[in-house]
């Protein structure tokens, strides 16, 4: 089991080799730069009292979050006593940046600025600014490379902010599970995983110009004792925290680590004086960190308030105790008036060295000087918290995230789910009451019950949640608000671990533990485990996509929880070819250019160009922007969601009609360069008889645009005649138009008769025409002898897992979830709501292949996403790429139609119809209702645009005067690097 992480470190050592060069940033190579170090640090040293030179050492406590009292305390501490340094806690960016600036100026010797951002800033500043996966997660990664990448994008926004020490990485082996205090902190239980993840962590840092420091010294991962409280005390002997405990220590040591902290731990096998901690012991601090291990950088001590350190000696005892010790930074000194007091007494009477005093002022004023604190430039409060939120930081902890996540079980391949179709599936989330971000993302990829419950699981909750979930194929549980800390068995319940044994028993469940992977020996009966690690957001959405094979699987687990959750457990899985949903830098793009999409949108919302709107942008198979603007009406009773159902109007040609033509023209069913009148009887004996299939979708076979059936369907008041029509459902009156319109059936053939006798133009040059789409449906149903809505969804909607994709979304969805569409005042007389706005379609019973389909706007990119797939999608070929090039390209009489699809127009003499940006093969479809589905092959980019311009009236044409479609497209490629 150990060769693999043997080569896994020798792998990271080929791509960073360790040795001198490393450490150039704290021993200076270059002869010249070494003469003015040195200068400015003997002239700087030389210049200062000896009180000034103790307080150099002292680096004291800051928040920006606690008030004017505070920082009128630490300001004090800075003039008048002359602290050289301070260790920033909670606060802002903003207010960090606007204190490290006032301090910086009070400083006769200019401040080293340090922070424990082990997990990056959102370590300390939550609310504000990007927490990065914790270090326990990030030893599942197996490419160390992203480690590093981490490290320099910490070390980025650290600089930014002003920052010169980072405590971390923390580099104690976690080998038990009961450690309340390092645990998650930690890379795991294997000293070579430890090792390379530290090294490479540090060295992103440092790369960045950022001091590490590992901690703790000698090594703080073997106890049950949380040293903020106690000493702990690690009984291990001597070859055991060799080749352990100080393992990882001892090769940072000799590469080129620019600090290291020390632990507050008993040792007796180290130091075996009673109750004295490794801090203050000058056997492990001098003896072993810097004389065995030849370490010569900084070292600190951890914080000197902590039980472990000060449980036994008193304020300034302390401090001098740590000096004479070895270590060169005392961190948050109790009282540092005491302690300079009795720091200068130990100077005096001998008990510390003095030569060794002097070495450790300057090795802290060397560092300032490495931190070019020679010449501090002020920090920018303004703008520091969208420099130190740069949205590549984003694209990176996704990274991260993705390759984290550890597949531990496996055992009857439910994962990544492939088959949709047919599939019942729910999703469980314990731990929340409300509707969680995992939840909401399985829901992209199929239909799912949801249902939430709490932790306690009462006996009557789970008979009633047995009942709901027990007739389910599969059943995802995500476990929720769990804990860091083996005391309260990581935050699981018995109660839901009795339940969970009782739902296995009854479906299939894959179990997602968003929390500490310690728990897992909680779950060894469990046949399907991802472990998540934590519950963000982020990583919520991403182990949902893993679920759905989005991406492929690769993490490992860091630890061992159990006999069958060991060590280096993962399985590798493989991506289905999903959507992903990810930050634009991810794919590319650059979010805040593509944040004008805002912009945009609120304006056609604004100026009334359409009540509401969707917009979608998916680059190389990553959606990276769906977002949902304004109200189903401007009565503003509603927001629009982005769940939402839109009318799609002339978008079903292609989302429903010509993908089902290129199916049967693949299967060999059909033949597009064959007349229609072969494949539809009806057609016998008409003008449409020998029209080329090839020339009717490319609106090139001389049909007229559109025949308004609904017109001699009124009376001379301009209302349904009721010899037509009945207001309710009623014997043959069965065909549904409106909610109050039943059309008698009779004349559905009415409408057929209108078109196989309509009069052809004489010319064929191109007229844009509704007819040719409504002879095609019935051209599919024809050859599949099926209805065409039925077969579209068996062969296309269901296996891609579209979840609101249909014609007549009344009969499955509530209204709430559908947009308007128009005030019908000249046919229908109501808001048609879930009845398709196009009358012909309407008057066939809401289902034609022209018009009628329904869907939010994921699935709208799904079926493009298959269609610049070269349709493929989830692992499903649904016709061949050979098979789509003939539809997707231009017809040769035409500069911008190809066969049922709409192109870009080619012809510069003619208005663009899209955005001048994309490629010249992007094809798609605008529909009536303020709609539009693009694919850009060349660039991989799909762009989903749903509105409804045609409420309350269909002569709202300010969605195109003012080019508000094209112009969020335009937006989209100038994000594109």
């Amino acid at each position: 089991m150990r060769i693999p992480l043997v080569a896994g470190l020798l792998v990271t050592l080929i791509y960073f080799p360790l040795g001198e060069n490393r450490s150039a940033l704290y021993r200076m190579e270059d002869p010249q730069k070494a003469v003015l170090e040195q200068a400015w640090v003997d002239s700087v040293y030389n210049a200062l009292s000896e009180d000034e030179r103790i307080a150099q050492l002292m680096m004291v406590r800051a928040h920006s979050n606690l008030g004017e009292d505070h920082i009128k305390k630490v300001t004090d501490l800075v003039e008048t006593h002359k602290v050289g340094g301070l260790c920033f806690y909670q606060g802002t960016p903003e207010k960090q940046a606007e204190l490290t600036n006032l301090y910086q100026s009070k400083a006769n010797v200019p401040l080293l600025i340090s922070i424990d951002a082990e997990w990056g800033l959102g370590m300390r500043m939550k609310a504000s600014t990007i927490s990065f996966p914790r270090q326990l997660m990030l030893g599942a990664i197996q490419d160390n490379r992203l480690i590093y990448n981490f490290g320099k994008e910490v070390g980025r926004q650290c600089r930014k902010l002003g920052i010169h020490i980072n405590f971390a990485p923390v580099v104690d082996v976690n080998n038990n599970p009961d450690n309340p205090v390092i645990n998650e902190r930690s890379f795991g239980e294997d000293r070579y995983n430890v090792t390379s993840k530290s090294y490479m962590y540090a060295m992103g840092m440092q790369d960045n110009g950022l001091i590490a420091c590992a901690k703790h010294f000698p090594g703080h991962g073997d106890t049950d004792t949380d040293s903020h409280f106690a000493l702990p005390v690690i009984n291990h002997d001597q070859q055991r925290l060799d080749s352990i405990e100080l393992y990882p220590f001892r090769v940072l040591a000799q590469h080129g680590l620019g600090s290291m902290m020390m632990g507050h731990l008993f040792i007796p096998a180290l130091d075996s004086t009673k109750d004295l901690p490794s801090s203050l012991s000058r056997k492990i601090v001098t003896g072993i960190l810097q004389e065995e291990l030849d370490y010569d950088g900084l070292v600190i001590t951890d914080g000197l308030g902590m039980k472990g350190a000060s449980g036994h000696s008193g304020p300034g005892q302390l401090e001098l105790r740590a000096l004479i010790a070895g270590n060169d930074i005392l961190l948050n000194p109790q009282d540092v008036p005491a302690a300079m007091r009795t720091i200068k007494r130990g100077l005096i009477s001998g008990y510390l060295i003095a030569e060794e005093f002097e070495q450790k002022v300057k090795k802290v004023l060397r560092a300032k000087y490495t931190m070019g604190l020679n010449n501090f430039t002020p920090i920018d409060p303004a703008t520091i918290r969208e420099v130190v939120n740069d949205p590549n930081a984003l694209a990176l902890k996704e990274h991260l995230v993705r390759n984290a996540l550890t597949l531990v079980r496996n055992e009857d391949r439910l994962l990544p789910i492939f088959q949709l179709e047919g599939k019942k599936m729910a999703s469980l989330s314990i731990g929340s009451t409300v509707l969680t971000d995992f939840q909401k993302t399985l829901g992209l990829y199929h239909s799912i019950k949801h249902v939430n419950t709490k932790k306690d699981i009462s006996s009557s909750a789970s008979k009633s949640l047995l009942n709901q979930l027990k007739d389910y194929d599969t059943v995802f549980v995500g476990l929720h608000d769990m804990k860091s800390s083996s005391s309260s068995n990581f935050g699981v319940t018995a109660s839901t671990i009795t339940f969970l044994e009782q739902l296995r028993v009854e479906t299939n469940v894959v179990l997602v533990v968003f929390g500490n992977p310690y728990s897992l020996h909680n779950f060894d009966n469990f046949s399907c485990v991802l472990q998540a690690y934590n519950e963000d957001n982020m990583t919520q959405k991403m182990s949902a996509q893993a679920i759905f094979g989005a991406f492929g699987l690769s993490g490992k687990l860091p630890i061992t929880a159990s006999p069958i959750s060991t060590f280096n457990t993962g399985i590798e899985t493989k991506a289905v070819d999903r959507l992903q949903y990810a930050v634009p830098e991810s794919a590319g793009l650059d979010s805040r250019t593509l944040k004008k999409i805002d912009d945009i949108a609120n304006e056609a919302v604004n100026i009334k160009a359409t009540p509401g709107l969707q917009v979608i942008v998916a680059k190389d198979g990553k959606v990276v922007h769906n977002k949902a603007y304004g109200y189903h009406t401007y009565a503003k009773k509603r927001t629009v969601r982005e769940n939402d159902i839109f009318d799609l109007a002339s978008v079903t040609k292609i989302a429903a009609t010509t993908i089902s033509i290129i199916k049967l023209q693949d299967e060999g069913k059909l033949s597009i360069f064959e007349p229609i009148g072969k494949y539809l009887p009806i057609l016998k004996g008409s003008n449409k008889e020998n029209l080329k299939i090839r020339d009717v979708m490319a609106h090139r076979a001389g049909l007229k645009a559109w025949i308004p059936f609904y017109e001699e369907t009124l009376t001379k008041s301009k209302r349904p005649d009721p010899k037509i029509y009945r207001t309710q459902k009623s014997g043959d009156f069965n065909v549904r138009v409106a909610e109050k319109l039943y059309m008698h059936k009779s004349y559905v053939d009415s409408i057929w008769t209108k078109i196989i006798d309509s009069e052809l133009r004489s010319s064929t040059d191109y007229k844009y025409s509704d007819l040719g789409f409504y002879m095609l449906s019935m051209v599919v149903s024809e050859i599949t002898g099926i209805p065409f809505e039925e077969y579209v969804q068996t062969t296309f909607y269901k296996p891609l897992g579209l979840t609101t994709a249909t014609f007549n979304p009344l009969d499955q969805f509530s209204k709430n979830r559908i947009i308007p569409s128009e005030r019908d005042d000249y046919f229908r007389y109501e808001t048609l709501r879930g009845y398709v706005h196009d009358m012909g379609a309407g008057m066939l019973g809401g289902v034609s292949g022209h018009a009628g389909l329904f869907a939010n706007g994921n699935d709208v990119a799904v079926i493009m996403q298959m269609l610049l797939n070269e349709g493929t999608y989830g692992g499903i070929q649904f016709f061949r790429p050979e098979t789509l090039q003939l539809f997707n390209t231009r017809h040769e009489r035409d500069t911008r139609r190809g066969i049922g699809f709409d192109m870009y127009q080619t012809n510069p003499n003619k208005s663009p119809n899209i955005s001048t940006k994309s490629s010249v093969k992007t094809f798609g479809h605008l529909g009536f209702t303020g709609i539009g589905a693009w694919a850009d092959p060349d660039n991989e980019v799909i762009y989903i645009f749903l509105s409804n311009r045609t409420y309350p009236s269909m002569d709202n044409w300010k969605l195109n005067k003012e080019d508000i479609r094209p112009r969020i497209q335009d937006v989209i490629y100038e994000a594109m690097r």
